[in-house]
């Protein structure tokens, strides 16, 4: 990794503006957010130990392996904050009146990230101990620095919160069946275990109920498969609208369909089982059209949890009673 490269400058009058008129030092860091209100000796000292450098695009200033005892003011362009094996995940961009390289001078460790010009800069070089200089005796650059420090950290944690509700919103999506809305397998996977876990351990009863729309293959070869995916989000509907609060729905796969009540003994899930499998024969189905679809039945298979249960035999049973149910 090569170190910051360019043409370096310690004169007193080092920035050109666009009509060829130098800036006394002083007076450019006097611009800056860092020295904002600082009396004049002090700007005329930190001068002197100042330094501005043109540096072409792509050149890293900073890394963890290559500390530099220097903050970098960014009078023109911006640069790259990079972690990573090869640098290669951006995660912030700085531009004009920010710095970098503060915290590393500040703690006197090497920096945790590295920093690369994102398009060519015109930098100010504050040296280390001159920095730490102001720190100890001027107020005004300490305040500013814990400004501009304050303001990274705010806008900092909103990208980390965006970030986590962005992670958050795919995590729930990768749980939830996108035809029908409801669970999805791997959401099943996931939390079935540690509920019937927690109700055996309470001596609560669980139930689980398997559905099967019957002869769903005629349904989709007769009407096709966009009608067979109405006839899905139908019956998933239903299930929505008749479940109890603590009740959860899941699309187990193709046209089958997972129920878990919670608290619920074999005699009451057999009610609610015979309760949704009359409101799934009375619900009527639109096709994407508008038009009606012949309705559909179910069969459903109901099995309680017994006390040291497996997710895997609560889960055989049911699909064992679902099979004689829709043999009768």
């Amino acid at each position: 990794m090569r170190v910051a490269y360019g043409i370096w400058d310690r004169s007193m009058a080092t920035e050109i503006t666009a009509n060829q008129q130098a800036i006394p030092m002083p007076d450019l860091l006097a611009r800056l957010s860092l020295f904002e209100g600082e009396q004049a000796e002090l700007l005329a000292w930190t001068a002197a130990r100042c330094q501005v450098g043109r540096i072409a695009a792509g050149t890293p200033l900073l890394g963890p392996r290559h500390p530099t005892d220097r903050v970098y003011v960014i009078a023109r362009g911006e640069v790259e904050i990079r972690i990573g094996r090869k640098r290669e995940q951006v995660i912030a961009i700085l531009g004009p009146d920010q710095c970098v390289g503060e915290m590393s001078v500040i703690e006197n460790v090497p920096p945790s990230a590295n920093v690369v010009t994102r398009t060519d800069c015109t930098l100010i070089a504050i040296d280390g101990a001159a920095l730490r200089h102001l720190l100890d005796t001027s107020h005004v650059v300490a305040r500013n620095l814990l400004r501009m420090l304050a303001r990274r950290v705010r806008k900092d944690n909103l990208i980390l919160r965006h970030s986590l509700e962005r992670q958050a919103a795919s995590a729930q999506h990768a749980r939830v069946d996108p035809l029908t809305g409801l669970f999805n397998r791997r959401w099943l996977d996931e939390s079935l275990p540690p509920l019937l876990e927690r109700h055996q351990a309470d001596e609560r009863p669980l139930s689980r109920l398997m559905l099967d729309i019957d002869h769903f293959k005629a349904f989709n070869d007769t009407h096709g498969h966009l009608a067979g995916d109405q006839a899905l989000i139908a019956v998933a509907r239903t299930l929505t609208l008749h479940l109890r609060g603590r009740d959860q729905a899941v699309r187990f796969g193709g046209e089958e369909f997972l129920l878990i009540l919670p608290d619920t003994a074999l005699a009451e899930a057999g009610r609610i089982a015979n309760r949704l499998r009359h409101a799934i024969r009375d619900t009527a189905i639109t096709g994407r059209d508008g038009g009606p679809l012949p309705g559909v039945t179910v069969s459903i298979g109901v099995a309680e949890g017994v006390p040291g249960e497996s997710v895997e035999s609560l889960q055989a049973r049911a699909d064992t009673v679902l099979y004689q149910a829709k043999q009768e």
